[in-house]
C-alpha cells in the first residue's frame, strides 16, 4: 500500500530560534522550552506586518521577542512579572542601540490595559499581542502558590484570559500558545466572544513534563471525556502544542472555525503514531484552517521555573 502524500507542510528544523537560543539560559529561574517558544513564534511571523509594533506578555527569556523582531517587527517589547527573566532577556536579547527589543517588568494579570501600554515604548497601540502562557491545567496547591511557568489553574486558561482580554481590549490581532490539554473548546469559544477567529493552526508534538505527569488527574480527566486529547508517541504519552494565530472578525462573510471542528481536528491528529501527525494528511480529514506541522525530537532541555 502506498504512503499517504504529505498535504500539511512540516517544518523539520529550528526556523526563527538560533543554536545560541537553544543553549539553557544560565539562570534556573528563567523560562526555557524551545519547542513551545518556536511554535508561538510560527504563531505571531503568520500575522507580521512589516515594521509593526509587537507586545510579548510573559517574554520570559526574550528569545522569542528577538526572533520576532529578526522576523521582520518594528518593534517588540516583551512584558514579565520576574524581574530575573527580564534582566537576562533585556542582557541577552535587547541590543544596545537597537531599539526594536525592548523589556520590562509588569504583571499582566492584575494590570489594566490602559497601565500595561502607558509602560510600553510604543506611540500608539501594538499590532498585535502575543504571548505563550502557563497553559497546564492543575489543582490548586494547598499552600495557594503554583509552578509560575506553567500553572495555568484548572480548566488551564486562568492567565490566558488575561492576554486575550488585553490583544481584544488594544484591537490587536493575537498570537497565543496553549496544549491541545488547555480546554481547546472553551478556548475556542473565548476567542470568538472576544472577537477573534483562528486563521492559522501551527502544531507540534511533546511529552508531558514532569509537573504534569505528577499532577495529571486534570489533565487525563480533560482526556477521558474527549476534551484534552493526547497521543502516543514510542510508548510516551504527549501533548499537542498549538500556535495560534488569531485575527479579528471583521464581518459575518468570514468563516469562523467552531469550537468543536477544532476539537476534532485535534483528535484526529491524535490517531497518529508519531510526531508528524501523519493522521492529518488523509484526504478525508481536510479543514479549511490552515495547518503547519513543526517536527522536532523529544530530547531538547526543557526547564519550567
Amino acid at each position: 500500500m502506498s504512503k499517504t502524500a504529505e498535504i500539511v507542510p512540516r517544518v523539520t528544523r529550528f526556523h526563527h530560534l538560533t543554536p545560541a537560543d537553544l543553549r539553557p539560559p544560565r539562570r534556573r529561574d528563567v523560562f526555557f522550552d524551545p519547542i513551545d517558544t518556536e511554535i508561538g513564534i510560527w504563531a505571531t511571523t503568520d500575522l507580521l506586518e512589516p515594521g509593526c509594533a509587537v507586545l510579548d506578555l510573559g517574554s520570559g527569556s526574550g528569545a522569542a521577542a528577538l526572533a520576532v523582531a529578526r522576523a521582520g517587527a518594528g518593534h517588540v517589547h516583551g512584558v514579565d512579572i520576574a524581574a530575573g527573566s527580564v534582566s537576562w532577556a533585556s542582557e541577552h536579547y535587547a541590543r544596545e542601540g537597537d531599539p526594536r527589543v525592548t523589556f520590562s517588568v509588569a504583571d499582566y494579570s492584575v494590570a489594566t490595559t490602559s497601565d500595561l501600554l502607558a509602560g510600553c515604548p510604543f506611540r500608539s497601540a501594538p499590532t498585535i499581542v502575543t504571548s505563550n502562557p502557563p497553559y497546564v491545567p492543575l489543582p490548586v496547591p494547598p499552600d495557594g502558590t503554583g509552578k509560575v511557568s506553567i500553572d495555568g489553574g484548572r480548566d488551564g486558561l486562568r492567565l490566558v484570559r488575561h492576554v486575550v482580554r488585553h490583544a481584544s481590549a488594544l484591537g490587536a490581532e493575537l498570537a497565543i500558545t496553549i496544549g491541545s490539554y488547555t480546554s481547546p473548546r472553551a478556548m475556542t469559544a473565548l476567542l470568538h466572544d472576544s472577537g477573534y477567529r483562528i486563521a492559522r493552526l501551527t502544531l507540534g508534538v511533546l511529552p508531558l513534563g514532569d509537573h504534569t505527569v505528577a499532577n495529571r488527574r486534570l489533565v487525563r480527566q480533560l482526556a477521558d471525556r474527549g476534551d484534552g486529547p493526547l497521543i502516543e508517541v514510542a510508548g510516551v504519552t504527549h501533548y499537542l502544542v498549538l500556535g495560534l494565530s488569531c485575527r479579528r472578525i471583521r464581518g459575518p462573510a468570514e468563516y469562523v472555525v467552531t469550537p468543536d471542528e477544532v476539537l476534532a481536528l485535534l483528535q484526529r491528529a491524535c490517531a497518529s503514531t508519531t510526531n508528524r501527525l501523519e493522521a492529518l494528511d488523509d484526504s478525508a480529514a481536510a479543514t479549511t484552517l490552515p495547518l503547519r506541522v513543526v517536527v522536532l525530537g523529544d530530547d531538547i532541555a526543557r526547564h519550567h521555573p
